[in-house]
């Protein structure tokens, strides 16, 4: 088993989810926090408490006043593996805990957070592996203009790490590509950049909200060690929409739709090293239409239940499919609980069941391409939150 957690000093600072892990909608997670990833992650309009930073800042306007403080392990398990060509995947296990603080004051929120925003990764017996971590600083706020309409925003510092070994020419003894710093924590190569968040969110009526985001382009420049530099590797712009439907007062149900323009960022990955071209990876992802859906019951007051679906196609094309990068899942089926201890206190958990899919690459033969080789995967995930109000 392969284990892997995001750095104490991440901790101390705000939230920190999946990082260096096999990301779900290609290198972006199906939900951030286990209130959302309970309901196929959508979160678009409803308060979800400070992962509202990752999803729609414009939901802090929501959240009652005072501060909040989450505390929270999550879990991420993938099984990847390439028969016949490489076997499985040893990456296969992703402990990640979590910390996160907002505050509302009157009709002004703020906070702060810090986010593994996903990734990618794999590690076979042939040392050929790769580790991608995509995260975040993020600097929220949110303004109720009326009791109705809540506005919100964040600047968020984009980072990311990424370590790759792998053989070019079929000759396992030697190595083409090789950089990797030995860390669980970060990756050899690293890059930095800035986006924005800008969301709303409008109360149609005490039954009905809707919500809605647009994120920027995490535009990353190159990622460097020494003499390696890996130029071309971005993160997406984002649009979502969402609406959340109180029917009774014991029953939330909630959607949203989410375009995610890998289209944009996700093309040539070039690596080079003292300047020479080692190898263009060619990705020329596709745009993914992301479905989210999800319902949660009050069974009690103490005990909420929570189901839920994600869905988005594959963005990799058959013909640059990677084995190293294979971020091609589809379907999620999300469960959770929530048990609150009293009005300030309560505890989340969320569970995600993804299953197996597999793709075959259609490109030229090895090693120059991808041809015929096959690579499946599935994954079994969970999150865990306490959560204080005071």
């Amino acid at each position: 088993m392969y284990l892997k957690c995001l750095p104490a000093a991440a901790l101390a600072a705000g939230i920190a989810l999946p990082g260096f892990a096999l990301a779900t909608n290609g290198m972006i997670m199906e939900g951030y926090g286990p209130v959302a990833t309970a309901m196929g992650g959508a979160a678009m309009a409803y308060d979800n408490g400070t992962a509202a930073m990752a999803n729609n800042p414009a939901t802090m306007g929501q959240m009652t006043e005072g501060s909040r403080l989450d505390v929270a392990l999550g879990f991420i398990g993938p099984n990847v593996s390439a028969p016949g060509s490489f076997g499985d995947s040893k990456a296969d296990a992703f402990y990640m805990p979590a910390f996160g603080y907002t505050n509302k004051r009157g009709s002004l929120s703020y906070g702060i957070g810090i986010y593994a925003q996903g990734g990618m990764g794999t590690e076979y017996a042939s040392g050929d592996m790769s580790q991608v971590g995509v995260g975040r600083v993020i600097l929220p706020l949110a303004y109720n203009v009326t009791d109705r309409l809540s506005v919100g925003g964040s600047v968020d510092i984009v980072w990311a790490g990424m370590d790759i070994v792998a053989d070019l020419d079929g000759n396992p003894a030697t190595k083409e590509i090789d950089f990797k710093d030995g860390s669980d924590y970060t990756g050899a190569a690293k890059g930095y950049g800035l986006a924005m968040k800008l969301g709303f969110t409008y109360k149609v009526n005490e039954q009905f909200s809707l919500g809605g985001v647009y994120e920027t382009a995490g535009n990353l420049g190159s990622l460097e060690d020494g003499g390696w530099k890996v130029k071309g590797f971005d993160m997406p712009p984002i649009v979502a929409v969402g609406a959340a439907w109180r029917p009774s007062d014991k029953l939330l149900l909630v959607a949203d739709l989410k375009d995610v323009m890998w289209n944009s960022s996700m093309n040539t990955v070039t690596i080079l090293n003292n300047g020479v071209v080692v190898a263009p990876f060619v990705q020329n992802w596709d745009d993914q239409i992301v479905v989210s859906i999800g319902a949660a019951y009050k069974f009690t007051d103490a005990v909420t239940g929570r189901i839920g679906y994600n869905h988005a196609d594959n963005p990799i094309p058959s013909q640059n499919m990677n084995y190293l990068w294979p971020a091609t899942v589809e379907d999620h089926y999300t469960f959770g609980l929530g048990y609150a201890f009293d009005k300030a206190s309560e505890v989340n958990f969320s569970l995600s069941y993804v299953p197996e899919v597999s793709q075959t690459g259609t490109g030229a033969a090895p090693p120059a391409g991808n041809g015929g080789i096959q690579v499946t995967h599935s994954q079994t995930n969970w999150q865990l939150m306490y959560s204080k109000k005071f």
